[in-house]
């Protein structure tokens, strides 16, 4: 942020060294809040200003303009983990990216590294945790993608212990989508528009493109 429109924001709300600022991002449109902690510039006066005690909540819309349902709250998403999966840091930095998109998914984001079972046994499971958030029938096919690419339908199973597990067409879709062993991904769901699909699973690779 910078420019004419960052003074004129500054300058309204008579900001200054120590000005204490929350910028809130999880709604659709981000939303700043000003505390004012017992003087103008929002520097706490040490023999006034106690905990809680003359806090001012200014709502700033966004320069977008987009109307706020105050009402509406967008909660973070859970991250469920494969055990043992430690993502580098350029991974978190990517899925930072992808969790900021987070608007029209149900259920956990699933985050996992792919294996030798993934790519050469062609098998893809899901946990218990994130399945049953999904309510989905026994067996069916799911619609998976890359991003917002085109699906295509893989049949599943639910297994014994309640994970969902991606069938044969798996392979072909990690071959077609040139994943690789050793690749963090995160799998994410959406509602089905109908057709043959119990549900959209959208794939995203957590790999740095190549310089």
């Amino acid at each position: 942020m910078g420019g004419n429109d960052w003074a004129k924001f500054v300058s309204d709300l008579n900001l200054g060294d120590g000005s204490f600022v929350v910028f809130d991002t999880y709604k659709r449109s981000a939303v700043a809040y000003v505390a004012h902690l017992g003087s103008v510039h929002g520097v706490p006066d040490e023999d006034e200003a106690s905990e809680g005690d003359g806090v001012d909540i200014l709502n700033i819309e966004s320069d977008d303009e987009v109307l706020i349902d105050e009402d509406e709250e967008v909660a973070a998403p859970e991250l469920v983990y494969t055990y043992g999966c430690v993502l580098s840091d350029d991974e978190r930095s990517l899925l930072d990216v992808v969790l900021s998109n987070n608007y029209g998914y149900i259920g956990s984001f699933f985050i996992h590294r792919m294996t030798t079972t993934n790519i050469s046994r062609k098998i893809m499971k899901i946990p218990r945790k994130v399945a049953q958030q999904l309510n989905l029938p026994l067996v069916g096919v799911v619609g998976i993608c890359i991003g917002a690419g085109e699906c295509m339908n893989v049949a599943y199973h639910t297994d014994c212990d309640g994970r969902v597990v991606f069938k044969n067409q798996w392979g072909v879709f990690a071959s077609q989508s040139n994943l690789q062993e050793g690749d963090g991904i995160v799998l994410s769901f959406k509602p089905s528009n109908g057709g043959d699909i119990e549900i959209v699973c959208v794939v995203h690779i957590l790999r740095m493109p190549a310089v």
